[in-house]
């Protein structure tokens, strides 16, 4: 049996910074050491990167951010990660599901600046971060596009498809479970309610694999804008405060608004989630069907 790579694990000491891989020679998983690194964020780095090329369908360009990202490696680094690529493109799915990187690997792969590399011109801390450039921080650069999804903005985003497709499912045998949906859900039919349940699980595998979350579906427009109000509201409380500071902090975190303004198509759903009451047949049918302009998502979100 060839060599199964399962997935990928950071390891930080005082002095130490290394990269094991999970692999499986046919005869159960065991951790072997993959390369050394001089900084806890360069392993870092490339661990998240591994893990999404391990996990199946990556964000396009993924191996191509990999090798730039071993270009200040030494020679034995470059060639001792280089050689496994191939191995994981043939090899989708493999990743073991209780790595504690699983997850973040997707939020992390987000960018967390507009900035070209070795920056713009305009700009005064382009290639790095924004934060503490004062041209991006007042919208004074025509260059530099800031993302809408930033890896703190994932993982909120993520947790929060996750809750509310918990929620929905709960709601159906507790009338009072409604309380944090749009008024028609309550009238919906148990296909419906498992339809919705579905479109917050797709819009929160997209993040866990690296894509903006660009709705699909009418019914992935209303899911997604309550998953940004749940994330704003989990982002006040500091539910998950821990979690988000083992990701990279961004100038352009938590821009609620430039989700629903550049992720969507129009806004012709927003009427429908003020409706007091039971929506036509046809309407229900009719947010379930996928725009012409959106392909079928490669991967299966999780059930």
């Amino acid at each position: 049996m060839s060599t199964l790579y399962r997935g990928f694990l950071p390891q930080h000491t005082s002095s130490t910074h290394r990269v094991f891989a999970v692999v499986d020679h046919g005869d159960g998983e065991t951790v072997q050491a993959l390369a050394t690194f001089p900084t806890a964020q360069r392993a870092n780095t490339v661990t998240d990167l591994l893990n999404l090329l391990a996990a199946g369908y990556p964000p396009e360009g993924t191996r191509e951010r990999l090798v730039a990202a071993l270009d200040a490696e030494p020679g034995p680094v470059r060639a001792s990660v280089t050689a496994i690529l191939d191995v994981l493109e043939s090899n989708p799915y493999a990743l073991t599901l209780d790595l504690r990187r699983r997850e973040t690997a997707g939020f992390a792969s987000f960018l967390i600046t507009g900035c070209p590399e070795g920056g713009c011109g305009t700009c005064t801390a382009c290639g790095d971060d924004c934060l503490d450039c004062p041209a991006c921080d007042t919208d004074g650069c025509g260059t530099c596009i800031a993302p809408v999804i930033t890896p703190r903005t994932a993982l909120l985003l993520h947790a929060a498809g996750d809750i509310l497709s918990d929620e929905i499912r709960m709601a159906v045998e507790d009338p009072d479970g409604w309380d944090a949906f749009p008024p028609f859900f309550s009238h919906l039919s148990a296909v419906a309610v498992d339809g919705f349940r579905s479109a917050f699980l797709d819009l929160a595998a997209d993040l866990a694999h690296g894509v903006e979350p660009h709705p699909r579906t009418m019914a992935e427009e209303i899911a997604l804008h309550l998953m940004t109000d749940r994330a704003q509201v989990d982002l006040e409380l500091g539910v998950f405060d821990d979690e988000l500071k083992q990701l990279p902090e961004s100038s352009a975190d938590y821009d609620w608004e430039a989700i629903l303004d550049v992720l969507y198509q129009d806004s012709d759903y927003v009427g429908l989630m003020g409706n007091p009451g039971k929506l036509h047949a046809k309407t229900v049918v009719a947010l379930f069907e996928r725009f012409n302009n959106m392909p079928e998502r490669p991967y299966t979100s999780p059930s």
